[in-house]
């Protein structure tokens, strides 16, 4: 049996997302969208993303992650990302993502920021 692109716990008002791929690009990149937007079509409006797990990321996988910060944004939700590795926080700090994300070291952390947001 495959194992599924990700999965949600709720934490209070909080859907707590681990991503389960090492790398997110070229046909993963559609089913976790549809996922994640499965994901906010339900209602979740705070969402923390688990990355903790992914090595990887294209232009595609980081679309996605923009794509739905933008849409929660609008709808007056917030994303917050944790547990990235080093090289993908090194991503993140070069293309400048943890200006547009609040980036958190812990899920614990990350649900903490949603207090402050």
């Amino acid at each position: 049996m495959e194992q599924p692109i990700l999965s949600v716990e709720q934490s209070g008002d909080v859907a707590l997302i681990r991503v389960h791929e090492k790398k997110l690009y070229q046909k993963v990149v559609t089913p976790f969208q549809d996922e994640m937007i499965a994901v906010v079509d339900r209602g979740h409006k705070k969402l923390v993303v688990n990355l903790c797990e992914v090595d990887v990321m294209n232009s595609s996988g980081l679309g996605v992650l923009i794509l739905l910060w933008d849409r929660l944004n609008k709808e007056g939700g917030k994303l917050v990302i944790t547990g990235l590795r080093p090289i993908m926080l090194e991503l993140f700090t070069r293309m400048r993502l943890d200006t547009l994300f609040p980036v958190a070291g812990s899920e614990e952390e990350a649900l903490g920021l949603f207090e402050e947001l």
